[in-house]
């Protein structure tokens, strides 16, 4: 009995509940798909406050009085509560257009705001020109059970409209973006837009035109307008054209919830855990619309800058006219007279001829007889000093004159079908670049020095491309004055072939027209990078770089052993492995990578310090050790150094670039390219210095062109490279960190330190490329058996 009223008592009790719960749960859905109506008294800069829940919406009716200069703000608060299950959603209605926000404001990351606000846009008005009374319409509604409490007001923008040179002083953050507004006066055809601020809070500046909807949330500027993101510094150069409609445009600003795409990678970003609220995040900031830029300006340092190179050509071509060639003037009178008949040239010819039938090898001088001691495994033969104490140029220019000039004749022709095959790619690359930038808007994409860009044409940043120029006239120029050589040399050894059999170094002027190129494209690829400089493409600044210095290198070299040299295919070759290297170094800039650059450049120092110790008797090969290890034990481990002079050169070389690469490895800077670029322009000063000491110590003399030429490569690249150091941007740190090293303009106020660079350090190649054109001018009296190889 006692069961079965236990049983009944349940029984009810789960009945009545059930019933209950239906009817609570009827009246809780039916409270949210037909709400009451609740219409709110709201007037104009009144705080209005009010509870609701799922029962209820609230309608607010508000008048206000429009004026065209001035912009309405509407500003909400609520009261948070974490147990909260569904936020308010506040609509606010114009006559022409909808906006709508939530509250609180959630952001991806977490972070959330129980006040927000937002601008209402002024093209959603009937009359947008004239002053008269309007309404907006408010809807405040939510699907939370539980009461919340909010307030909200309405507010005017009496500084709405922006002027040009009147800073303007605003805060804003995450929740609360702004906007301005500016129309072009009748006179302007464009401004420049300059923000500054005291804080590093990531935001975004967006220019967009006046229409609606504005873009001021996490949209902004993905539409339309262009934008950048901003740390302390933004800037933009805006142009009337771009707004054909109206002449005017909205200038945007919001904050980001995190600092994430603001600063580098490797620091620590401002990322707040989910769930915080109201993380202060108020950012001060002024902006300045400054009057447009004087193009005239422009004009005048385009047209200056091509009559500076115009002058260039007539100062040299009135030289070139004025005093001819040294090998147009010397007159076998200049030497003293031969020793060697015509019959003993003509025998050596015969025997140069029948010796390099059999050639095989530009390295040695004897490349059979080598190759046959390093497969057998017999004693390699070394070249030995002449009576004088060293190896002397005649030692090593045993091999056919013409033979030889055809070998360099193949730099040149490479070279081009390099320069042309590259930079086709490349021109088309950076122009869908700044396609890209005008279609999309993001400005963000290319690394610019904001406070100094001139547009012209379609490229943004016209002066850092023009400013390249001066590689181009200036490599054209040497190819010109490289000519003039060669044929004046060519016509002194069909006049006195003897002569230049016996007297002087012999000139091959395929590498000077190798380089002669790659100036221009130097040139030509630097105005690509400039176009759009990024990390992706800085490679295009600096591959011609890289093979200028190697050049270079090998043309110090082959100037003093004619007969020992790489192949054309073998040099490039090696410079494709170096730019791959470098494009490695770009987008994997880890501690493995430079710790394996480190250990492979040690070890390929040690590999050329033997080829070049050996004079090419030493093959770099996969068993360059056991070659080095053979001439170092046939030598004796523990004997007098064979060429002391080379020694002298080698233990210091290495130990620099060991130093090279070892602070690679330690500090890893901040570039890859530039510390390997830099480790190759070092190497080739380094050599070129010693050359110039060893001819002094030989006493050896100097022209008065070589030295002029010489002071003025020092000269300009000691003056460059000071421009250089003057950093104006960095595409190694965020686009709204590099923003922060921008620079004015210093020259004609177009170009900025990096153009005065380029322009600088264009003479400082042309004039050191002719130092070395002329650096042995002076012997060419002297017999090449009194001449050291070094």
């Amino acid at each position: 009995m006692l069961c079965k009223m236990i049983f009944w008592s349940i029984f009810f009790s789960f009945f009545v509940f059930k019933t209950h719960g239906e009817q609570i749960a009827d009246i809780s859905i039916q409270s949210i798909i037909n709400p009451d109506i609740e219409i709110k008294n709201c007037t104009f800069g009144e705080v209005c406050s009010g509870g609701i829940n799922s029962n209820s919406i609230h309608f607010y009716s508000v008048e206000y009085s429009f004026d065209p200069s001035m912009a309405v703000r509407v500003i909400t608060n609520m009261t948070y509560k974490a147990e909260q299950e569904s936020p308010l959603l506040i609509v606010v209605r114009q006559i022409r257009g909808v906006i709508s926000w939530t509250l609180p404001y959630t952001f991806t990351n977490g972070m959330i705001y129980s006040s927000s606000s937002r601008i209402l846009c002024l093209q959603n008005e009937i009359n947008r020109t004239q002053a008269h009374t309007s309404r907006i319409f408010i809807e405040i509604s939510t699907s939370n059970n539980a009461l919340i409490d909010y307030s909200l007001q309405l507010e005017n923008i009496t500084e709405f409209l922006l002027q040009t040179g009147v800073s303007r002083q605003f805060f804003v953050s995450p929740a609360m973006p702004i906007y301005y507004k500016f129309t072009f006066p009748p006179d302007i055809a464009n401004v420049f837009i300059d923000v500054r601020s005291n804080d590093q809070l990531c935001t975004v500046v967006s220019v967009q035109s006046f229409d609606c909807p504005v873009y001021d949330v996490s949209e902004i500027g993905t539409r339309q307008g262009h934008y950048q993101t901003m740390a302390s510094i933004a800037s933009f150069n805006v142009y009337a054209s771009e707004f054909p409609k109206r002449n005017t445009f909205l200038l945007v600003f919001l904050v980001k919830p995190t600092d994430a795409d603001c600063l580098n990678d490797q620091e620590q970003t401002n990322i707040r855990p989910s769930g915080v609220v109201d993380v202060q995040r108020r950012k001060n900031a002024t902006v300045t619309i400054q009057p447009p830029t004087n193009y005239n300006f422009l004009y005048i340092a385009i047209f200056t800058t091509i009559g500076l190179f115009l002058l260039i050509y007539f100062f040299a071509f009135t030289i070139m006219c004025k005093h001819p060639d040294i090998y147009d003037h010397l007159a076998p009178e200049h030497l003293p007279l031969l020793e060697e008949r015509t019959e003993r040239e003509i025998t050596e010819r015969k025997n140069n001829e029948q010796r390099y039938q059999t050639f095989q090898g530009e390295e040695n001088v004897e490349s059979t007889s080598s190759n046959e001691c390093e497969h057998s495994g017999g004693p390699i033969e070394v070249i030995e000093t002449s009576n004088v104490g060293y190896v002397t140029v005649s030692d090593l220019c045993v091999k056919d004159y013409d033979y030889l000039k055809q070998q360099f004749r193949i730099f040149p022709q490479t070279m081009l079908t390099v320069a042309i095959f590259y930079s086709l790619p490349v021109i088309q690359l950076v122009l869908q670049y700044q396609l890209n930038i005008d279609a999309s808007g993001n400005e963000d994409i290319c690394y610019f020095n904001f406070l100094c860009t001139r547009q012209f044409a379609m490229l943004t940043a016209f002066n850092n491309v023009f400013s390249n120029i001066g590689y181009c006239a200036l490599g054209v120029l040497f190819l010109i004055i490289v000519y003039r050589r060669d044929m004046a040399y060519a016509r002194f050894l069909t006049r006195y072939p003897a002569i230049g059999k016996e007297y002087g170094i012999p000139q091959h002027f395929g590498l000077f027209y190798a380089m002669g190129i790659g100036l221009f494209m130097e040139g030509l690829m630097s105005g690509c990078y400039h176009i759009c400089p990024s990390k992706q493409n800085f490679q295009f600044d600096t591959s011609f770089m890289f093979i200028i210095a190697v050049l270079n290198i090998i043309k110090i070299y082959q100037t003093r052993h004619p007969d020992i040299n790489p192949r054309s295919s073998g040099s490039f070759s090696f410079l494709a492995v170096i730019i791959l290297v470098t494009v490695i170094g770009v987008y994997y800039d880890e501690q493995w990578f430079w710790i394996t650059y480190a250990c492979i450049h040690i070890l390929s120092c040690l590999a050329f310090t033997g080829k070049i110790y050996y004079m090419g008797r030493l093959k770099v090969t996969f068993r360059v050790h056991i070659h080095l290890y053979r001439l170092v034990r046939e030598n004796g481990f523990f004997s007098r150094p064979r060429y002391l002079n080379r020694m002298m050169i080698l233990i210091p070389a290495n130990c620099i670039n060991i130093a090279f690469a070892l602070y690679g490895a330690i500090v890893q800077p901040e570039s890859f390219p530039n510390h390997l670029l830099f480790v190759f322009l070092g190497n080739l000063a380094i050599y070129l210095i010693y050359y110039i000491l060893m001819k002094l110590i030989h006493r050896e003399h100097f022209t008065r062109f070589s030295i002029l030429f010489l002071l003025l490569a020092i000269f300009f690249w000691s003056t460059s490279l000071y421009f250089f150091y003057q950093e104006v941007k960095s595409y190694e740190v965020q686009p709204a960190i590099s923003r922060m090293r921008n620079r004015a303009c210093i020259l004609l106020n177009t170009y900025d330190v990096h153009d005065i660079w380029h322009i600088l350090s264009s003479f400082s190649l042309f004039f050191s490329f002719l130092t070395l054109l002329t650096l042995d001018d002076g012997i060419r009296k002297t017999r090449r058996k009194e001449l050291a190889a070094f």
